[in-house]
């Protein structure tokens, strides 16, 4: 089970280390994004400090209907206790973790500042 915190003003947050191709690990703070079909999104400024390089352009349809270009690495992220490959689309300020990686899981809000988050991998 993974469990996070709802925050006021921000939404459903959970704990997330990550890692890099090279070894390096960081941990963060991944925001839950229901509307993001994806695995997750970093800050440019994470994959630098990851060590990633050379991730691939990718052509991307936001929600708003605009389209981006951004470069898309594969990392590892520590879920459920087991290290998981995901691609991770660098955009934005902060780590979002969309619902490819909430798939086969049930998550639950409790949504009042400090209430609880959990992510359950179901049977």
């Amino acid at each position: 089970m993974i469990q996070g915190e709802y925050i006021a003003n921000k939404g459903a947050v959970i704990p997330l280390q990550l890692r890099g191709v090279d070894g390096a690990e960081l941990d963060v703070n991944g925001l839950i994004d229901t509307g993001f079909t994806a695995s997750m999104t970093l800050p440019t400024t994470l994959a630098v400090a990851l060590g990633l390089k050379s991730g691939r352009l990718s052509k991307l349809v936001l929600a708003d209907g605009s389209i981006r270009r951004s470069r898309v690495y594969s990392i590892g992220v520590l879920w459920n206790g087991n290290w998981r490959s995901v691609l991770a689309t660098a955009l934005g300020d902060e780590v979002l973790v969309g619902m490819r990686m909430l798939a086969g899981h049930r998550l639950q809000i409790d949504a009042v500042t400090g209430g609880t988050v959990e992510i359950t991998r179901l049977p």
